[in-house]
């Protein structure tokens, strides 16, 4: 995860300075960034006024995470420090989950806490491959009954009905369940 910190009052100049900065960051790394972008500088107008704001420009990561420009770098930092640690299995579902409801960042903490009770079934891509899997492995019709009226089912109507009306959802990594 990257963000482009720019000094707003720089900015608000008609200057653009600022500089892309790594997440998860260190106290010392981070101070060393605002000092590069002019935080904490005299104005040049010589107003006597101090550079003391920053927002982010722009921002980049691999989860489909929104950043807005005054979100909290702190917060953030939290974040990306959490999504360090996920294993491969768990960063998928988190990706899952946000595609699916686009949490706040004040909220993911949260959600990477929680990532236990949802469970994402890889396997599962399109709405056809979920009527398949809800009537054959989830146990929504007995066997018998779907033996002899197999012929007549739309797997994939069915898959997008129950989309739509259950606790998951299809995402482009696959089906996922919320299981609170």
């Amino acid at each position: 995860m990257r963000v482009y910190l720019t000094n707003l009052g720089r900015y608000n100049e008609g200057d653009l300075v600022g500089e892309w900065f790594k997440l998860p960051y260190t106290n010392e790394e981070l101070n060393a960034v605002l000092k590069r972008i002019g935080i904490g500088e005299c104005r040049e107008d010589g107003s006597g006024g101090v550079y003391e704001e920053y927002f982010i420009t722009d921002y980049e990561n691999d989860l489909g995470l929104k950043v807005d420009e005054y979100e909290s770098l702190s917060e953030l930092n939290e974040v990306a420090k959490c999504v360090d640690s996920l294993n491969a299995r768990d960063l998928q579902v988190l990706q899952a989950v946000i595609e699916m409801d686009s949490p706040n960042i004040s909220d993911m903490v949260e959600v990477i806490e929680n990532l236990e009770k949802y469970t994402l079934h890889v396997d599962i891509k399109t709405f056809n491959d979920l009527g398949h899997y809800l009537i054959h492995d989830a146990g929504d019709f007995d066997t018998y009954t779907v033996e002899t009226l197999e012929s007549y089912l739309d797997y994939e109507s069915y898959g997008y009905d129950q989309d739509s009306n259950s606790d998951g959802t299809l995402t482009s990594f696959g089906w996922l369940e919320c299981c609170e």
